[in-house]
This record gives C-alpha cells, structure tokens and sequence, in this order.
C-alpha cells in the first residue's frame, strides 16, 4: 500500500544559498514549532497575509497527546514495513485491519 497521490504533486524546486546563521537561524525556529525547516521555509515563502507561522495544532491537549502517539505508532509502523520490505517477508494479513484503525481515529482527531 503506498501513499495516495497528491492532486499538486510539488514537482519543481526552488533553491536558495544561506549563510550558516541564516541556516541556524531557520532551522531553530522551525524546531521551536515542531517543523521540519523545509517545511517552515515553505510556510514563510508561501505566506500571504505576512502573518506569522505557527504548525496547525488539535484544538485540546486530548487531541494533541492522541495525535502524538499516531504519530508515533505511525513511525513504528514504516519502520516495521521498510523492513519487510527489505528481507522480502510478506506483510501480516492483520496488518490492515489495525490500519485502518488507526486511520479512522487520525480522521476523528483531525475533525
């Protein structure tokens, strides 16, 4: 099972030079919201309204500590398959019923 496909697939690249503190620089405040820099770059190219950027968050701590640990089992659950992957081990057949688990709960958190 792979990833969906993206409608806009981001198929062009836009690179730019920085200085090691520019680079720091960046790279400690996307840490400071919990984004990769790349992402925080994006989200400073791309914003319209000059705003400050700040990662999406669930609306209550509940739904925070539920998102984290998806994410984390998430994590668990690519590190697992990139590993069947590379031995050739076939996938578990009750495998997809605890994805779609945790899909269902990952739509319920994001509202």
């Amino acid at each position: 099972m792979g990833r969906p496909r993206k409608t806009e697939p981001r198929d062009r690249q836009f690179n730019l030079s920085l200085t090691a503190t520019e680079y720091e620089s960046i790279v400690r405040r996307a840490t400071a919201l919990g984004m990769r820099p790349i992402h925080f770059g994006r989200a400073i190219l791309l914003r319209v309204d000059g705003g400050a950027v700040s990662k999406p968050q669930p609306a209550d701590n509940g739904a925070r500590l539920v998102a984290l640990q998806l994410s984390r089992l998430g994590n668990n659950l690519n590190q697992l398959l990139q590993y069947l992957h590379t031995t050739g081990d076939p996938v578990p057949a009750d495998l997809e019923p605890l994805l779609n688990d945790i899909r269902n709960l990952i739509t319920r958190v994001r509202g």
